[in-house]
């Protein structure tokens, strides 16, 4: 059976809706991805102590990097790394 006319329409359509649906996608998940990207002059990744209250302290040197003064409001992106525990490997919160 050969397709009709309006069937090969409906599938070029929906082929290049896909396609167009696959590319934003893509360019949100590269913006996201970006954002993260250690090499960005606005972020520093470092390990840090969970302290009493829940309070975590950023290095002096990623301060100093940043230029973050008290006061200054940062956002925050928590991940617990797996298998350590406070104390454990001599973590210090330092880097």
């Amino acid at each position: 059976m050969v397709p009709n006319f309006s069937e090969i329409q409906r599938f070029w359509e929906d082929a290049l809706r896909l396609q167009r649906e696959f590319m934003e996608t893509l360019s949100s998940m590269m913006k996201l991805v970006s954002g993260f990207s250690i090499l960005n002059k606005d972020i520093a990744v470092f390990r840090a102590k969970v302290q009493a209250g829940g309070r975590i302290s950023i290095p002096e040197a990623e301060k100093m990097a940043l230029g973050i003064r008290d006061g200054d409001v940062v956002k925050v992106i928590v991940i617990r790394e797996g298998g350590e525990k406070y104390g454990d490997e001599g973590v210090d919160g330092s880097g």
